[in-house]
C-alpha cells in the first residue's frame, strides 16, 4: 500500500501558498532484517541487559541547582559558592562547563560549585540581575561578592575563587 504525501503548509514569510494537491506516492520503505537471529539474538545487548550498569557521578563535579534549591545551597552554603548560569543552546556556557569541571576537582571541598539554567529559572536569574549567559556568580555566607559573564580564561577563575577563599 502506497502512502500519499502531502504537500507542507503554506509559507508564512513569503506569499506563495503552497500546493492543495497530492504530491506523489510514495511507496512503502522496509529494510530486511540483516541480523541472523534477529535484535535479540546471540551477542546483542538489549536495554534490559544495561540494568547491571550504574552510571556514577562524579562527586566533585558542579551540581545542577533549581530555583527551590537555591537559598538553601547557595545563600545558607557554610563554604563559598561558585554559580554558573547557563543555558542549553549557548556554545560558550559549554566551553565555561569544561573549565569549573576542572575548577571542581582543583578547589574540592573548599568551595561548592553549581549550575543554574536560566532558561528554566529566569526568575532567580533576574533577581540575581543575569542578563547573558555565561555568567559566574561568587558568594561567601549568602553575599554576592564577584560576578563575570562571558567566557574568560581559567586564570581568571582561579584569580577570582582565590580572592573568595582570602576575603
Amino acid at each position: 500500500m502506497a502512502a500519499a504525501y502531502r504537500s507542507p503548509p503554506p509559507c508564512l514569510s513569503c506569499a506563495a501558498p503552497a500546493a492543495r494537491r497530492t504530491v506523489a506516492a510514495v511507496p512503502p520503505f522496509r529494510l530486511p532484517n540483516s541480523f541472523p537471529h534477529g535484535l535479540r539474538g546471540p551477542g546483542i545487548r538489549t536495554p534490559s541487559s544495561f540494568s547491571s550498569v550504574s552510571v556514577a557521578r562524579r562527586r566533585d563535579a558542579p551540581e545542577i541547582i533549581t530555583a527551590s534549591t537555591w537559598d538553601v545551597t547557595v545563600l545558607q552554603n557554610g563554604l563559598p559558592v561558585l554559580v554558573e548560569f547557563w543555558a542549553s543552546w549557548c556554545g560558550p556556557c559549554k566551553m565555561v562547563d569544561r573549565l569549573l569541571d576542572e575548577l571542581a576537582r582543583d578547589y574540592s571541598g573548599r568551595i561548592k560549585i553549581y549550575k543554574l539554567d536560566a532558561d528554566d529559572y529566569p526568575q532567580i536569574a533576574a533577581f540575581e540581575g543575569i542578563f547573558r549567559v555565561p555568567t559566574v556568580l561568587l558568594f561567601k555566607n549568602g553575599e554576592k561578592l564577584k560576578s563575570l559573564t562571558g567566557t574568560m580564561p581559567k586564570s581568571l577563575y582561579v584569580e577570582a575563587i582565590e580572592q573568595l577563599l582570602s576575603h
